[in-house]
């Protein structure tokens, strides 16, 4: 019945077992200072018995300044190694590829959370967060690189099988990105080529330090903003990427000024994003992860028998139930909790401490 979604995926000599991905997901079970707690071990934990193929942890912040939340996991310290250590060998003892997303949050954060001044490409403040961030100087954004490379090799050392950029949704890296937040008039602004040099620089360093461990960068592949990037750019840049060393491809879509396409609402249906990872899937050789209103391994499978997507992933679907992968695999499907797509996990946008799911109530 899921025959497409179980089948194994091979990228750069590791074995991911199935075609299902819970990906980065915000939290805010960590401690203040970024450490894992016993609260994100459970919750990775039971993901990571529920099936899926790759479990991706994050948000990690890189740097200090770049926290989007109180509680966000870290890896600005050797200190924060140990912990993430223990929460992969614990992911991976499931049969579950470990992830670890890194991110700086740039503009989309608030300097009372962070306790420093926001920074990003231009000194534009995000429409939703209102702050004004500092624009970077190339001494600054060589730093936040360095900030990647040391976070990327931390989190190999910690025993990650994979590392992934987050250059989406508004965030710093997809900020340099997009002419939409990108004002700048030296060699990281203006054109395409110099808008993603900050990127390629990041995956250039990484690379050099993560000889033998995967790298994918997640894109939103449309801002649905006036100015920000679309499909079309978006299927310039990744050819790039690609041609740089990056294995895995995760199509996403929006920013914070298009917050509901960031997390698609209910009314907008099943999978409004296949397109957009079809159309990546064009252009690249390298695997391509769908995301978006993904809610049961029906549609999943559908996906990849069609050739939209290498990979699914399912967040909002595994928070409301973590078995969902297993029970579908076994022919559970009437005992599976189905997401309603009611958006409590979003903290952010609720104004909730931490996330929380109705369907779940284990959290």
């Amino acid at each position: 019945m899921f025959e497409k979604v179980f089948t194994p995926l091979e990228v750069r000599g590791v074995t991911i077992p199935n075609r299902i991905v819970f990906p980065a997901f915000q939290t805010n079970y960590a401690t203040r200072d970024g450490f894992v707690t016993e609260r994100v071990m459970k919750f990775y934990r039971n993901i990571a018995k529920g099936g899926a193929g790759l479990t991706i942890v994050g948000c990690i912040a890189v740097s200090k300044d770049g926290a989007g939340a109180t509680n966000v996991l870290q890896l600005t310290d050797e200190r924060h190694v140990d912990g993430l250590k223990k929460l992969f060998k614990e992911i991976k003892s499931y049969g579950t590829v470990a992830g670890a997303q890194l991110i700086h949050f740039g503009r989309q954060t608030s300097s009372s959370i962070t306790g420093h001044p926001l920074v990003a490409p231009s000194a534009i403040p995000c429409p939703v967060m209102k702050e004004t961030p500092r624009e970077l100087s190339e001494e600054e954004i060589c730093r936040i690189e360095d900030d990647f490379t040391n976070a990327a090799l931390r989190a190999k050392n910690a025993g990650a099988d994979m590392v992934e950029l987050h250059a989406a949704f508004g965030y710093l890296i997809s900020g340099f990105l997009s002419a939409y937040s990108n004002k700048r008039t030296d060699k990281y602004g203006g054109n395409l080529e110099n808008r993603t040099r900050f990127l390629k620089e990041i995956i250039e360093k990484v690379r050099s330090k993560l000889q033998g461990t995967l790298i994918g960068c997640r894109i939103s592949a449309e801002e649905f903003v006036d100015g920000g990037l679309t499909l079309e750019e978006s299927k310039k840049i990744v050819p790039m990427l690609a041609d740089m060393g990056i294995d895995v491809i995760s199509v996403g879509a929006g920013v914070y000024q298009s917050m509901n396409k960031m997390a698609p609402t209910k009314e907008m249906g099943e999978g409004p994003y296949v397109y957009l990872a079809a159309g990546i899937k064009e252009v690249v050789d390298v695997p391509v992860i769908c995301a978006g209103n993904i809610l049961n391994l029906r549609f999943a499978q559908k996906i990849i028998a069609e050739g939209k997507a290498d990979l699914v992933a399912m967040g909002r679907a595994q928070v409301a139930d973590p078995q969902i992968v297993n029970k579908s695999k076994n022919g559970l499907l009437n005992s599976i909790v189905e997401c309603d797509l009611c958006n409590r996990c979003m903290y952010w946008v609720t104004g909730e401490p931490a996330m929380s799911c109705p369907k779940n109530p284990n959290l």
